[in-house]
């Protein structure tokens, strides 16, 4: 029986698009990708590098020279609300306990709690990478999440993006969705829940 629904929190609750931060720093978004800077990223999404750290290593692999804050700025001007999604998560909350596990950090996730307060409805579920000290799709985030909240995997849906990610909820023993658009995820939704 479920009673937990988890959703990830970029491409699926909150969109994003770095294209405006790649502008800003002069490039040509088609030629700059988040993969350049995968290792820090993934380092500070685990909370294993320090906010200072991390921005001296973005600013030696994007070549610029901005102060912390304005890199911060730029660093958050990546978001939107997937308003369909919020919207499908506050409806589930309404019968079942919802969750966000996020690989995340301490620069976007306060800015997106802040920002977008109709994700408040969440309250205290949060899973963040960079509180659990491990990402998505590493097995420690799952099961520090698991043990923080208490939670039987047989008795959650997980909601992700990414298929990997689902992949490895549904080792757990979670029910897994990928999550594509707003009409696929609610159709599949609608087949495991009682709405």
């Amino acid at each position: 029986m479920i009673k937990n629904v988890i959703f990830d929190l970029g491409k699926v609750l909150v969109e994003f698009d770095f294209d405006d931060f790649y502008t800003a720093l002069g490039y040509d978004p088609a030629k700059r990708t988040l993969d350049e800077a995968n290792r820090p990223i993934l380092l500070f999404e685990a909370g294993k590098i320090s906010k200072a750290i991390f921005f001296e290593e973005i600013k030696e692999i994007y070549d610029f020279d901005l102060s912390l804050k304005k890199f911060e700025i730029l660093w958050c001007s990546v978001f939107s609300e997937a308003k369909e999604m919020i919207e499908l998560a506050r409806k589930i909350s309404e019968k079942y306990n919802v969750f966000i596990l996020s690989n995340t950090d301490e620069i976007h996730f306060p800015y997106i709690w802040k920002n977008f307060p109709e994700l408040h409805f969440f309250k205290e579920n949060l899973m963040l990478s960079y509180k659990l000290n491990a990402v998505k799709p590493e097995k420690e985030i799952y099961q520090n999440a698991i043990e923080k909240f208490g939670l039987n995997p047989t008795e959650c849906v997980f909601i992700d993006d990414r298929p990997v990610n689902v992949n490895v909820a549904k080792e757990f023993g979670m029910r897994g969705i990928v999550h594509q658009s707003f009409i696929c995820t609610e159709k599949k939704i609608a087949k495991i829940l009682t709405m």
